[in-house]
């Protein structure tokens, strides 16, 4: 039986371990809060999930010190997807510590992972080489805490929004050059530029959240981005994610397509409907990934590397 240590007090760690408990296949410690980190990373498992943020400078510390105590190591910070696009050197340094130690690291979850990714991969298998892709995400973010939400861009005014993306505060939906990354490795295809546009969603009335706060009129209920990359001045990849509290009210339900586009027809579209729930998803990604990543090659690894997460894998 795989030993897993869960590190992270947040809704999606304790998710993880509940999820893995109930399944029985896998002996769990954890979660473990950041007052014991030191418990959760070095505790010698044979994988140690770390569930905690989003950005690489926040989690690169905790991964080494679970590779050097021997463990595998599961990431959900969407940086982590693919690090060299982040810091080249942390990332070098961090696949060599791997190397030595014998064990494995991969940055996964629902996206990256699996729909800007994983997926169009599967999909891209057949299909023609000269194929444009578009992804589009539509979610409903109404269950993310505070936290999370506030870091998507949820509750600001337009001014507050435009000060906290270019104070870096703001992210919207992290991961999209990650995932593009990925595949244009994949393929084989640099990505020479990638243009992001991100801006904040409004509506008319107030909003009420399951927290008991109201989002008024004049803050931000939603985030619309657009990331495009190019490849000798043409695009090849569009990545589109609206994230938004109250999906009706701007028209809107929860889907993911994924569009190839080939000589300005659309060639094919998968449409999942309803999307992908985020919570469910990247609990059930990660638990997926444990035994695939037990037993991939050792390295910090992308899941291009690997084969598909499953219930088994």
């Amino acid at each position: 039986m795989i030993s897993v240590s869960v590190y992270g007090n947040g809704q999606l760690a304790n998710g993880i371990a509940d999820l893995l408990r109930t399944r029985k296949r896998h002996l769990v410690s954890g979660p473990f809060t950041r007052d014991e980190r030191i418990e959760a990373l070095t505790s010698a498992a044979d994988v140690v999930i770390i569930a905690t943020t989003t950005r690489l400078r926040d989690v690169w510390e905790d991964v080494l010190l679970a590779v050097r105590s021997g463990s595998n190591v599961l990431v959900s910070a969407e940086e982590s997807a693919n690090p060299w696009l982040v810091d080249m050197e942390i990332a070098d340094a961090l696949d060599h510590e791997a190397k030595q130690a014998g064990v494995s690291i991969l940055g996964a979850g629902l996206n990256p992972g699996l729909i800007f990714d994983a997926l169009v991969l599967t999909l891209l298998g057949a299909a023609p080489d000269d194929v444009l892709i578009d992804v589009r995400r539509v979610v409903d973010i109404s269950g993310f805490g505070t936290t999370v939400q506030r870091r998507l861009g949820i509750g600001f005014t337009a001014q507050e929004f435009s000060d906290r993306v270019r104070e870096g505060k703001v992210l919207g939906h992290a991961g999209f050059p990650q995932s593009i990354s990925v595949v244009g490795r994949a393929l084989g295809r640099p990505v020479t530029r990638i243009e992001p546009e991100m801006s904040p969603v409004f509506v008319d009335q107030p909003i009420a959240l399951a927290d008991g706060s109201t989002i008024t009129s004049d803050l931000s209920s939603g985030v619309d981005q657009t990331y495009r990359a190019f490849e000798d001045g043409v695009c090849w990849y569009t990545a589109r994610f609206l994230g938004h509290v109250a999906l009706d009210q701007i028209e809107q339900a929860p889907r993911d397509t994924i569009t190839l586009l080939r000589r300005g027809e659309v060639y094919q579209e998968i449409d999942i409907t309803p999307a992908f729930q985020p919570q469910i998803g990247s609990r059930h990604m990660l638990a997926n990934s444990i035994d695939r990543v037990f037993n991939a090659t050792p390295g910090w690894l992308t899941v291009a590397d690997l084969p598909p997460a499953s219930l088994r894998h």
